[in-house]
């Protein structure tokens, strides 16, 4: 396996998080243009009087959409910016609370702290914080956006059952991750998918709230026009949802590849890397945090490895590599026994 020079990773991460920075507000403003031509055209705003009476549905009425576009766009991104920055730094502490995760002493465990410091030196990377999760299954992870936030958290599990090779090449790859900029560039994905899916789920619970409550009256643009506005909001929703989606995961399995190949040249022993993921790839554990997009950050997903062995959601996920946040973990093996 042919591993990418570390500088031209870091650029190429650096370059993605720009672009997907610049990208989401258009695409944020695509969804609104979308969703006020697709009410004009179904005759919604004829119904609030902004159209003549001579006009009809099933017809686009430009100065009309681009109107309310012109008087909303700044309404949209002023809350997607503020969103997406109470997000993106709070996202570590975020992480730790699902996780459950706590700082590891250095008096506490001194093997942790000696693989983690040498490796840093051997890589010439800034020391990074490191957490520990109580849970007897095997997996890790790295978090954070900058120096101040870097962290590498593993569970008890792992530090027990990994014989120091296998778990200075584990180190390696999260600090990897940490090198290369992944950390960062997977916040900001995980970001952007959560707005859409927190638009999503905002919008499925005001429909359900309205299908329990009595309905006080049929004018048109009463409670008929909201659930019409409400559901073509969903609707561009879905789709942003999906695409953004398709987006991260491609990213996510990709940099996998990347942080195995840069790992193993860290520590020096891609089979200790080898022998390490088939240990965790058996009890990847962390399944009780229930929440796949902090799970897309662990050095193996733990529902993507089960579903590998059963049922249609695994047969679905090795039919489509698309739906998978990390790369079928055999095949991991397989690269770095060639290294």
């Amino acid at each position: 396996m042919r591993y990418v020079g570390i500088q031209t990773q870091i650029w190429r991460n650096n370059r993605n998080t720009a672009i997907l920075l610049c990208t989401f507000p258009l695409l944020m403003l695509g969804m609104v243009l979308g969703s006020i031509a697709m009410l004009d055209w179904i005759g919604f705003f004829c119904w609030e009087g902004r159209c003549d009476a001579g006009l009809q549905a099933t017809t686009l009425h430009w100065p009309v959409i681009w109107e309310i576009f012109y008087a909303v766009a700044p309404y949209v991104l002023a809350i997607t910016a503020i969103w997406f920055i109470i997000a993106y730094f709070a996202n570590v502490s975020i992480i730790r609370h699902a996780t459950h995760a706590r700082p590891l002493e250095r008096k506490e465990n001194l093997r942790v702290y000696n693989i983690v410091e040498n490796l840093c030196i051997a890589g010439g990377i800034e020391m990074p914080k490191i957490n520990i999760v109580n849970d007897s299954s095997l997996n890790a992870f790295a978090s954070g956006i900058d120096i101040n936030s870097y962290t590498i958290t593993l569970t008890t599990g792992i530090i027990d059952k990994l014989d120091d090779a296998e778990l200075s090449a584990v180190v390696g790859h999260e600090l990897t991750h940490i090198k290369n900029r992944d950390t960062r560039l997977m916040v900001v994905c995980i970001v952007f998918v959560g707005i859409f899916s927190m638009l999503m789920h905002g919008i499925f619970q005001i429909l359900g709230s309205m299908s329990h409550t009595p309905r006080r009256s049929s004018r048109k643009g009463n409670g008929g026009g909201i659930i019409i506005v409400l559901l073509v909001v969903l609707l561009w929703s879905i789709v942003g949802y999906f695409f953004s989606s398709l987006t991260r995961l491609a990213i996510s399995r990709k940099r996998e590849y990347v942080a195995d190949a840069g790992g193993a040249e860290l520590c020096g022993d891609p089979l200790a890397l080898a022998s390490a993921l088939r240990k965790i790839s058996d009890d990847p554990g962390l399944g009780n945090v229930n929440r796949s997009d902090i799970a897309q950050l662990y050095v193996i997903h733990p529902d993507e490895e089960a579903d590998n062995d059963m049922g249609l959601k695994g047969w679905v996920a090795k039919a489509n590599i698309l739906f998978c946040t990390h790369p079928d973990t055999p095949e991991r093996i397989k690269l770095l026994e060639q290294f």
